[in-house]
C-alpha cells in the first residue's frame, strides 16, 4: 500500500485534475480535491487517483446518475486516472476545546515549537516552530494567520501571548509581535517577531530541531508537535489539494496543498493525527528531519475512520513570509579590539622581525619591496589586515 509513485506519473494526475478542478468544486457538497491513492476498503492501494472529498459519500449509483465528476465517454476515470470520492470534511483547526493540564497549554520557558500560543482575539494554537526572519535576522514565532491574526483587521504589532488565552494566557504572557501573514490560494501563515523578555529554542517539543526545509511528496511520512494532540504521525496520501475554508469573514479557497492521514490500518481507533488548537504545527519528514508542511485544517467529523489533515508547503510559506528555519546573522561583526591587534602585531614582528614594516618608509625592515609592489612575502601589516578581514567575513 502506498508505495512510491513515480513524479512523471504524478505530474500527468495533477495535470488531469486542472481540466476539472474549478468545475468539481463548484458541485454542491464538495469540500476538497486533490491527487493521491485512491482507497478501497479503508485502505490506500498502490493505484494513483484524482480524489473529490465531499462530508457524506453518496452510492455510487447517485453519483454516477448526477455526472457532477465524470467526462464524457470516461465515467470512472479522466485521462487514465480513476476518479475516487473520499468522505471528508475541513474547518481551521483552532475550534474552542477543554484545557488540558500538561505543559503543552501552559507557560513554556524556554519558548519551543509545539506549544500553546495565539493573538489575544482567538483560543490557542501552535507555536509551529521558532523561525528567523530573512529581511534582518530576527527570531520569529511561525504559525497560522488564524492563530496569530484571527481576523481581517489584524495590525502589524499586535500581541501574541504563550500561552494562549484559551489556556491561561494573558498580558504577563506577551512574547511577540505580530509582523507578517498571508491568507491567500497558497497560505493561512504568520510570523511574529519575539520580544526577547523569555528565551527561546529550536526544539519543538518531543522532536529535534528542524534541519531544513523540503518538498513534501506523495507517500512521504511525517511527524508533527502540537499543542492538543502532540507527536502524531501520518502519510503524504494527497498531494495538489484544493479545499475552502470558512473562516467566518472570509471563505478562503487554497490550492497546491498537502493531505495527510494515519498510517494504515485504518479506522484509526484512538488515534488522532490532529485537532482543534493544533494549528500552526510543523509537519516534518520522518526520514530528513526537514519541513515539509504549515497544518492548518482538520476533518470536522469526528469518527476515528475520518482522520484527515491539511498542510500548507513549507517551501512557499518560507518564500511567502521570508523566514529561514535555521538562524541567520545579517549584521557584521563588531570591529575587532584595537588592544588585540596591538598585541598581535607586537608577538607576531618578535618572532619575525625580518616582516615588520618600517612606519617611515613603507619598506620591510630587509629593505625589500612589499607583496603589493610585487617583491617579497608579505609583511606583517598586510597579514594583520588578512585576518581582520577573515575576522569580518565570519
Amino acid at each position: 500500500m502506498g508505495r512510491k509513485i513515480p513524479k512523471k506519473q504524478v505530474d500527468a494526475a495533477i495535470a488531469a485534475l486542472a481540466k476539472v478542478r474549478k468545475k468539481w468544486l463548484r458541485q454542491p457538497g464538495v469540500s476538497a480535491v486533490d491527487v493521491g491513492y485512491k482507497i478501497r476498503d479503508n485502505s490506500l492501494t498502490n493505484e494513483l487517483a484524482l480524489r473529490v472529498h465531499v462530508p457524506r459519500k453518496l452510492p455510487q449509483e447517485a453519483l454516477a446518475a448526477s455526472e457532477a465528476f465524470n467526462v464524457p465517454g470516461q465515467s470512472d476515470s479522466l485521462d487514465g486516472f480513476p476518479v475516487d470520492v473520499i468522505e471528508a470534511d475541513y474547518a481551521a483547526a483552532v475550534t474552542p476545546m477543554a484545557p488540558e493540564s500538561i505543559s503543552r497549554t501552559g507557560r513554556v520557558d524556554p519558548i519551543v515549537g509545539g506549544v500553546s500560543c495565539g493573538n489575544p482575539r482567538i483560543s490557542a494554537g501552535t507555536v509551529g516552530a521558532i523561525v528567523w526572519d530573512r529581511t534582518d535576522g530576527a527570531p520569529c514565532i511561525l504559525s497560522n494567520w488564524h492563530v496569530l491574526c484571527g481576523s481581517l483587521s489584524a495590525q502589524a504589532g499586535e500581541s501574541i501571548y504563550q500561552p494562549g488565552v484559551l489556556d491561561g494566557g494573558s498580558p504577563a504572557d506577551r512574547i511577540a509581535e505580530l509582523r507578517r501573514w498571508r491568507l491567500d490560494r497558497d497560505a493561512d501563515a504568520a510570523l511574529a517577531k519575539l520580544l526577547g523578555d523569555r528565551v527561546h529554542s529550536r526544539d519543538l517539543l518531543g522532536l529535534e530541531p528542524l534541519r531544513g526545509i523540503e518538498e513534501g511528496e506523495l507517500g512521504m511520512s511525517v511527524v508533527k508537535s502540537g499543542r492538543t494532540t502532540g507527536v502524531t504521525r501520518g502519510i503524504i496520501d494527497g498531494v495538489a489539494a484544493s479545499v475552502r475554508i470558512d473562516y467566518g469573514e472570509k471563505i478562503q479557497q487554497f490550492h497546491d496543498q498537502l493531505h495527510i492521514v494515519p498510517h494504515p490500518p485504518w479506522p484509526a481507533e484512538d488515534y488522532e493525527v490532529s485537532t482543534g488548537g493544533d494549528s500552526g504545527s510543523v509537519w516534518i519528514n520522518e526520514d530528513t528531519g526537514k519541513a515539509i508542511g504549515l497544518h492548518f485544517a482538520g476533518e470536522t467529523e469526528r469518527s476515528p475512520a475520518a482522520e484527515n489533515a491539511m498542510a500548507n508547503r513549507i517551501t512557499k510559506v518560507a518564500d511567502l513570509l521570508e523566514f529561514s528555519v535555521t538562524p541567520l546573522f545579517l549584521s557584521p561583526p563588531p570591529a575587532p579590539d584595537q588592544n588585540l591587534i596591538n598585541i598581535l602585531r607586537e608577538v607576531l614582528c618578535r618572532h619575525f622581525p625580518d616582516r615588520c614594516q618600517d612606519a617611515a618608509t613603507g619598506m620591510e625592515s630587509t629593505g625589500r619591496q612589499s607583496e603589493h609592489g610585487g617583491v617579497g612575502p608579505p609583511n606583517i601589516e598586510q597579514l594583520i589586515a588578512e585576518v581582520e578581514r577573515i575576522y569580518r567575513q565570519h
